[in-house]
């Protein structure tokens, strides 16, 4: 099993979430899921310590076969690819990153150098990806002291990201040529491993990830939009354009509930689970009650940083900083929006006031 899976069942109305499994596969095993969907559970070196990535096609003609996702770049990850395609000597033909975060194209362009020749994605999430794993060390590295600086944190974790630099490029191999690339848009028809899937965008946790939907059998991989167990990440981040994700997020759960109730969804972490619109509900009840506690805690005024012993119980590290700090904002500008917040900057500072 990978480690802590089981986790994501704490806390879960069990009546409501109905799991097809008990436990992950471990890394280089896989579970064939259906006659043309294997799973693979790879380690991941953070908090969150597991992603899924999912093989298409008949496990009989592996040259034919598309790799969703990748995990990310390090020697462990590549040690356990490594075994599981040895054992056929034919890597898979195409490799499909449903966004940029590491943990999802972070081998991509390792998959290259073992021959796979097609690469699939969203183009704006390619592009993101691009861009940062291009930053110069000093560049990555200033726009987040500012961005700190700005809401508030204090300068211990400022000198900490000053002296890491690209962290980024420290989990994604360099990427295909662009000519490797092609690009999957919202609403498309796209035929995978021989079998038809509609392409729906997630946004919020990243700007236009990519979902694939089967409906011959009411199949979504749903990468990381909709998770069983845990909300994801919705930040708003320094270089990406969405500075409302959370409304984002929430106008693509809207889209998801038009899905068939018995939809098997794959998710990227955690179990495969039915029971979409109950988690659909619960994930909008997470953050209307988030939304309240921002709310009350600005009836004075507040900087980003000041929110995260409201928002977040445990302690966090210096990668999960960066997330807290992004999440704090998405229900900040959130309700900024609605007209529930104003922001006021001083001394270089910004807070947030109701």
């Amino acid at each position: 099993m990978c480690a802590s899976i089981r986790e994501f069942r704490k806390g879960v109305d069990l009546r409501a979430m109905n799991y097809e499994y008990t436990s992950a596969p471990e890394p280089r095993l896989g579970l064939q899921i259906s006659d043309d969907i294997c799973w693979y559970c790879m380690p991941l070196p953070f908090a969150l310590d597991h992603v899924n990535c999912w093989l298409l096609g008949d496990p009989g003609d592996p040259g034919e076969q598309t790799l969703i996702d990748t995990g990310v770049d390090n020697a462990a990850t590549r040690k356990h690819w490594q075994e599981i395609f040895a054992t056929s000597d034919r890597w898979p033909k195409e490799v499909l990153v449903t966004h940029f975060h590491p943990d999802h194209v972070g081998l991509a362009g390792w998959f290259a150098k073992h021959g796979c020749a097609a690469f699939t994605g969203s183009e704006v999430e390619i592009e993101v990806a691009s861009m940062l794993w291009l930053s110069q060390d000093d560049t990555y590295a200033e726009v987040y002291r500012d961005w700190y600086t700005a809401h508030g944190l204090p300068e211990p974790a400022i000198s900490t990201v000053m002296r890491n630099g690209n962290t980024y490029r420290g989990k994604v191999h360099q990427f295909p040529p662009s000519s490797q690339w092609s690009y999957l848009a919202e609403g498309q028809k796209t035929v995978i491993a021989g079998r038809e899937y509609r392409v729906m965008i997630g946004r919020g946790h990243s700007p236009d990830m990519v979902l694939l939907y089967r409906a011959d059998d009411h199949v979504l991989i749903a990468a990381d939009q909709v998770l069983p167990a845990i909300s994801p990440n919705i930040s708003v981040m320094p270089r990406l354009k969405d500075q409302n994700p959370l409304n984002s997020f929430l106008n693509t759960l809207s889209q998801l509930e038009a899905l068939p109730e018995d939809t098997l969804v794959l998710p990227s972490h955690g179990l495969p689970f039915r029971g979409l619109r109950p988690r659909l509900a619960a994930l909008r009840e997470h953050h209307k009650q988030r939304l309240q506690q921002v709310l009350d805690a600005c009836a004075a005024a507040r900087t980003a940083y000041e929110l995260f012993p409201v928002l977040f119980k445990r302690k966090l590290d210096a990668q999960q900083l960066s997330f807290a700090l992004g999440e704090s904002l998405s229900h900040l500008h959130f309700l900024e929006h609605q007209g529930q917040l104003q922001r006021v900057e001083s001394d270089g500072i910004i807070r947030f006031s109701s």
